[in-house]
């Protein structure tokens, strides 16, 4: 009798390690599987993510945003040297046929095989968000990186020719080619274009 109670003992204590060894395993499984790739997909993001905000703080402050905000040929009613659908397919021409912009995107994300799309939003003259296309290389991924950056135009902007170089016509001339309407006829304010860079692998 006490040897097969010893036995039974012997037997709940193996199948009780046993059982604390696959939960064990189980949850050691879940963990690296789920939070290793979570942890470097988060922090590829971030980095991309910080990436664009440098690239687009950086063209906001020496001008090349705006340059390239207006650097629409207001005789066929597109961006200078754009495809036939008046927007960029997969990235800007190299200057002098595209930007520094341009240029400084792709020379950031090129070699990273990271995607990027460039939208220009900006409101109609009912107060509606409109979005122009400048860049298009493919739909984002529910995991997309987003990056915002404003540049407010007025009347008396003008836009650049296909050097990037200022020509001597004003939004408020070229009203009616342009992509973005006036929105306030009666002030100084013509629009305001948010330039948002979207990025995914």
């Amino acid at each position: 009798m006490s040897d097969r109670g010893q036995t039974f003992t012997l037997e709940a204590f193996v199948a009780a390690i046993l059982l604390v060894a696959t939960v064990g395993f189980a949850l050691q499984a879940v963990a690296v599987s789920s939070n290793t790739a979570s942890a470097g997909e988060t922090e590829l993001k971030s980095q991309h993510g910080g990436l664009a905000e440098g690239i687009l703080n950086e063209a906001a402050s020496n001008g090349s945003l705006r340059t390239t905000v207006l650097y629409w040929n207001e005789s066929t009613e597109a961006f200078y040297n754009a495809d036939s659908d008046g927007y960029y397919t997969s990235q800007l021409p190299p200057t002098p046929d595209g930007t520094a912009f341009g240029d400084a995107l792709e020379r950031t994300f090129g070699d990273r095989q990271v995607r990027y799309n460039v939208n220009l939003h900006y409101q109609d003259s009912a107060g509606d968000r409109q979005t122009q296309k400048l860049i298009e290389s493919g739909t984002p991924n529910d995991d997309a990186v987003r990056v915002v950056e404003t540049v407010t135009l007025y009347d008396d902007t003008v836009l650049v020719d296909e050097n990037e170089d200022p020509t001597e016509t004003s939004l408020a001339d070229a009203e009616e080619s342009f992509y973005a309407p006036n929105v306030s006829e009666e002030g100084p304010l013509y629009n305001v274009i948010r330039v948002e860079v979207v990025l995914w692998s």
